[in-house]
């Protein structure tokens, strides 16, 4: 939680505008350092820029000592009247001997025993009774329970007294109302004492964490010496003042104590600490309702007209359709007659193929339109398999439905989906302890402030952390990360797309880094025989994507040249948090993984699988309690389910022959062309798909085919042929939907609710990008490839 909205939840909602004014310093410290950046850009003179910056510490420390000044005058003023009060009440306790030796002589038993003695069995109104007995009132203000078994019978033996006192005449019952008020008013004193004592340590905590702010963004030392000079010398925050402060509340205690409580202290704080609670919980409930209806409505007043949704008027009925409805229903249509079509044409001669040819064509169509949600799809085609007899047995006869619906799910959970989740695994861990974090800000604080080095250092973190924190989750982390930029940028200024574009297209280039920074590289794993392991992928992949890093680069300096209206940017700070044991254990653990699966060759004979291997890391954190449950719960669940659904129709595929039919048929239209022409054939067929569609579903579909076709060449290359597919399928980046990290930066708006980019801006850069890439493949990959064995 933000500390405004810490601050804003835990004020008195009486007191909140005598409290530091935390948002309004926020908004100074970011204009400050928007005026710093122009100075680098509009004037080359030091001096002049020096004497900038020191008016603007000088605005600043004027803010602050405002704030200071209101907070000091608040204090002041509210002590006093505090104080005052209760030495007035303790001069009335003191004073009414009445009230003083009442208190004393029923001071336990009476007042606890309320509910159990006042209330006769039988009584029925409650008027009635509270005028018999108006001493009840008291037991609303705090009610108490017994402490011990003593206790209880002390007060049944006092019960007879008491209850005669009460029925002595009027004296007694507005004795009672007295000592009701009295009690009433200690109460209430302790609570806005309580709170007082509270508002110090939040505006203390609140000036801490503004000069931390100021000395971060705007690379001051402003902290240590306006701390140490101005505020903790300054009244509120005197140890004196506190210590004043803690003795009025112990006064209080020890008032209610002796009064209402026969002496007992530990009972009377305890009345009063449950009052304080009631009055806390109330206020931060109010407070938080307030907060979350002001968010909204922040939320919903953008400078951008609201999106209309389009409906349609269905024929002959009043009713209306949602577009997006429609569009799904239409498509979803398509795939059921593309269905019902393939299943009554005989295109393969055998029924099995004909039938996993009409499903293979089904899904492709849903998973292409996205008719329903791609991991829907996904559970629903192990349940179509089973009916529909596709799969076969070695000999080729049907297979049985049990021995065809336990081939399914064996295929749909394997090693492949277990190195999936433990990749998930190690960017949870990575993440939520800040590695990745820390790790990408001091590299960018090192890029300096010119925008072409600023732009090569972005892409080239994003891509490096897509390696290990999958290409997911890296561009959201990388957008975080330029926001000290972005917000300091002059308005319409060309940088922002440009970086945003920039940590897009290398997250996506990244994609095909490593084993487990895409959904489409484990597919492709699980068509390798033998799997390659990370060391022989780092081979291939590593080149391929540093070169397409840097021809991509230059299209983006080329294309928008940001250096054109702001020459410097804002410097980004690296994270100042030290170093812990946990961050550290973390880290052993994901090298040790990294190098067991980069050695997973050589030990295959020892663990059998790379899945074995990702179980490390799942046990490790879970275990130590590094990960919880609710990090589970966020693992992307829908990824993984789409991946098992791929891997069921490959099976399906496989099994029922037409995998093997379609690449016989293939083989005889290619088999003359080199294995290179072949590899390039098939890359950009994906290149296309992926472009369009998806690169997980460009992988489903089209790998196993590929697989097939390269073992039966003449030379069979089928390992060559599936890893350049499934490389291409990263290269797909020139559309809005090419890829999780275009639509996560197509999303982000400017502070005027404009979208940073437009599908322009991804064709302008993001196609050209894609073509040289897969380029790249069939060659520079082509050539790794063979020199490796494949």
């Amino acid at each position: 939680m933000r500390f405004s909205h810490t601050l804003q939840l835990n004020a008195v909602p009486e007191w909140v505008d005598s409290y530091v004014n935390y948002d309004s310093l926020k908004k100074i410290i970011f204009q400050l350092e928007k005026e710093h950046v122009d100075d680098l850009n509009i004037s080359t003179d030091p001096e002049l820029a020096l004497e900038h910056a020191r008016d603007g510490e000088a605005r600043f420390i004027s803010a602050l000592d405002n704030q200071l000044e209101k907070v000091i005058e608040f204090y002041t003023h509210k002590e006093s009247e505090l104080y005052n009060m209760l030495n007035k009440l303790e001069a009335q306790i003191e004073g009414s001997e009445d009230v003083s030796n009442y208190g004393r002589k029923n001071s336990l038993a009476p007042l606890e025993q309320l509910d159990s003695t006042y209330r006769h069995p039988n009584a029925i109104d409650t008027e009635k009774d509270d005028q018999e007995h108006p001493v009840k009132k008291i037991d609303m203000i705090a009610p108490q329970r017994c402490p011990s078994r003593s206790s209880r019978f002390s007060r049944r033996a006092s019960r007879q007294s008491f209850e005669s006192r009460l029925s002595m005449g009027d004296d007694d019952g507005l004795l009672v109302e007295r000592l009701s008020d009295l009690r009433s008013q200690l109460i209430l004193l302790y609570i806005s004492l309580s709170e007082l004592e509270s508002y110090i340590e939040l505006n203390r905590t609140a000036f801490e964490k503004i000069l931390k702010k100021y000395d971060k963004v705007l690379e001051g030392n402003l902290k240590t010496q306006y701390l140490n000079k101005m505020v903790l010398e300054s009244r509120p925050f005197m140890p004196q003042t506190m210590d004043v402060l803690k003795g009025q509340l112990l006064r209080i205690e020890t008032s209610y104590a002796n009064t209402f409580c026969g002496g007992n202290r530990s009972i009377a704080l305890r009345q009063m600490k449950s009052h304080l609670r009631d009055q806390v919980t109330f206020e931060r409930n109010t407070v938080w309702k307030e907060m979350i209806r002001q968010e909204r409505k922040a939320n919903d007043t953008k400078l951008i007209e609201p999106k209309v949704v389009k409906t349609y008027k269905i024929p002959f009925t009043h009713h209306r359709i949602k577009s997006s409805l429609l569009s799904q229903l239409i498509s979803f249509t398509i795939a059921i007659a593309a269905l019902i079509i393939l299943l009554l044409v005989d295109c393969f001669g055998e029924r099995e193929e004909n039938y996993c040819f009409a499903l293979l064509i089904f899904a492709a169509i849903m998973w292409a339109t996205e008719a329903m949600p791609l991991y829907a799809t996904s559970c629903l085609i192990p349940f179509m398999i089973i009916p529909m007899g596709i799969l076969r047995n070695p000999d080729g006869s049907v297979m049985a439905a049990k021995a065809a619906a336990k081939s399914t799910f064996s295929a749909m959970f394997s090693g492949t989906i277990m190195m999936l989740l433990g990749g998930f695994a190690l960017a949870a861990a990575l993440s939520k302890y800040g590695i990745a974090k820390a790790f990408a800000s001091h590299v960018l604080s090192r890029a300096g402030t010119r925008p072409m080095w600023v732009l090569l250092a972005i892409m080239f973190v994003s891509g490096f952390l897509s390696m290990f924190i999958s290409n997911v989750a890296t561009p959201v982390l990388c957008f975080t990360l330029i926001d000290p930029i972005l917000r300091t940028l002059p308005d319409r200024s060309r940088v922002a797309p440009c970086l945003i574009l920039g940590i897009a297209l290398s997250s996506c280039i990244g994609g095909m880094t490593s084993p487990i920074s895409s959904p489409q590289n484990i597919i492709t794993i699980q068509y390798m025989d033998p799997n390659p392991g990370w060391g022989l992928w780092f081979a291939t992949a590593l080149p391929i994507a540093i070169i397409t890093m840097f021809v991509c680069w230059g299209l983006l300096l080329l294309v928008y040249k940001p250096a054109s209206d702001t020459p410097h940017l804002n410097t980004i700070k690296p994270t100042k948090e030290k170093v812990t044991k946990t961050q550290i254990f973390i880290c052993l653990v994901v090298i040790l993984t990294i190098a067991l699966w980069c050695a997973e060759s050589s030990i295959e004979d020892h663990l059998g699988d790379t899945g074995i291997i990702a179980t490390i890391p799942l046990f490790v954190f879970f275990g130590t309690g590094i990960l919880n449950k609710d990090d589970l719960n966020n693992f992307l669940w829908s990824v993984v389910v789409l991946a098992q659904g791929g891997m069921a129709l490959g099976n399906a595929v496989t099994s029922s022959g037409l995998l093997q039919d379609i690449a016989l048929r293939l083989k005889d239209g290619i088999s003359d062309l080199p294995v290179i022409a072949i590899l390039a054939v098939f890359c950009f067929l994906i290149l296309v798909f992926a472009t369009f569609v998806s690169h997980t579903v460009a992988a489903l579909i089209i790998v196993p085919i590929v697989m097939e076709v390269g073992q039966h060449l003449p030379v069979p290359h089928p390992n060559l042929l599936v890893m350049g597919a499934g490389l291409a399928c990263s290269a797909g980046m020139g559309l809005p939907v090419s890829g999780y990290p275009n639509m996560s930066a197509v999303m982000l708006e400017d502070p005027s609710g404009k979208p940073y980019l437009t599908t322009k801006d991804f064709i302008i850069t993001g196609i050209p990008t894609s073509i040289i890439s897969t380029c790249l493949i069939f060659t520079l990959g082509y050539g790794i490839m063979a020199g490796i064995g494949y």
